[in-house]
């Protein structure tokens, strides 16, 4: 029987059993076998052609089990490989204000996940400011976060900077390492005042507010300005009554 693993590529070379793999070797072979096979089987030059081929494939493939033989005949098995499976998954479909704030805030589109909290700040971006203000002709910062914590969160808070920063439901706290979305930032903007500005966190030291010189804007606590002024955060006991 012919070897199941022929050895290296090339007429002449010697497998790993000793044997050669000639093109002209394995067409004796073939023909002595099929001579003396008592079977009324006529050879053509289609199945010389055959055999050929299939030594040619066991003889330029090492290490794979390409042909066998079986009986008298070499009978090709067919390689069935599995399909290779993609491990890339298609992305998810994202909001478009995922997406667009995902690129303002420099984060991943998933890490967006109140929705509701983006499309609210999309509706107000870039309202002007107006001191004492409470709609979309002009709002100040304390009756944003006013608004937008009872339309996205469901939560009252007083109404103005300094009264939320007293809050009973507001957790003080003072280093900006530990903010996470939904926090309240505090500032002193005004001199002779504890606080006098406030605005919620987003991501990546971003906040959102109504400032007085750009109106509702999203600002960085990098900036040197808001750095200056920063007193502390807040965060909201959610089921304090």
């Amino acid at each position: 029987m012919l070897p199941d693993y022929p050895g290296r590529c090339g007429d002449g070379e010697h497998t790993a059993n000793g044997y050669t793999s000639t093109s002209s070797q394995l067409l004796f072979f073939c023909i002595q076998r099929l001579s003396l096979h008592k079977a009324s089987y006529m050879l053509s030059s289609k199945n010389v052609l055959y055999y050929l081929v299939a030594g040619s494939l066991m003889s330029c493939n090492p290490g794979k089990k390409i042909a066998t033989y079986s009986g008298e005949i070499l009978v090709p098995k067919t390689s069935v490989e599995e399909p290779v499976k993609s491990v890339q998954e298609e992305p998810p479909g994202y909001d478009s204000i995922q997406l667009k704030y995902a690129n303002y805030l420099k984060i991943q589109p998933d890490e967006i996940r109140n929705t509701a909290l983006y499309h609210f700040i999309e509706r107000w971006l870039h309202t002007p400011y107006k001191w004492g203000g409470m709609d979309e002709r002009g709002i100040d910062c304390s009756a944003f976060l006013q608004r937008l914590l009872a339309d996205v969160y469901l939560i009252q808070i007083p109404r103005t900077s300094i009264e939320q920063f007293f809050a009973e439901k507001v957790e003080k706290f003072k280093s900006s390492e530990y903010l996470s979305e939904g926090d309240l930032v505090f500032f002193r903007t005004m001199e002779g005042k504890y606080v006098s500005h406030v605005g919620l966190y987003l991501h990546n030291d971003m906040f959102v507010n109504s400032s007085s010189s750009k109106g509702v804007s999203i600002a960085s606590l990098k900036d040197p300005y808001w750095k200056k002024r920063y007193v502390a955060s807040g965060r909201l006991r959610i089921n304090t009554q």
